[in-house]
């Protein structure tokens, strides 16, 4: 059974691709109430009196190979069809 989401959760696992100090430790998403799904960072910190705490950043919409797209389908969320604009056709029949 693979993992599936439910809006206000997500996971992030061990970044296996980190090359800089500046890139998060875990990476992951999380699906927001509306049903979008998101990139996760979580990187664990210290503050200044030595205490332990996540900084967690959510980035823009996740999209990759269609499966995102068709799993938030499958809770639920309908995608707002994309509107072309319609242009009025020009009327021929005005004598100016």
């Amino acid at each position: 059974m693979a993992y599936e989401h439910k809006p206000g959760q997500g996971s992030a696992f061990i970044n296996r691709d980190k090359k800089e100090d500046w890139h998060a430790e875990f990476k992951g998403d999380v699906m927001l109430p509306d049903g979008t799904i998101h990139w996760l960072e979580v990187t664990p910190k210290k503050t200044q009196a030595g205490d332990d705490f996540y900084k967690v950043k959510i980035g823009g919409v996740k999209v990759s190979r269609g499966s995102a797209h068709s799993e938030a389908k499958s809770n639920g969320y309908q995608p707002k069809p994309q509107v072309q604009p319609q242009v009025a056709a020009p009327d021929d029949d005005i004598p100016w």
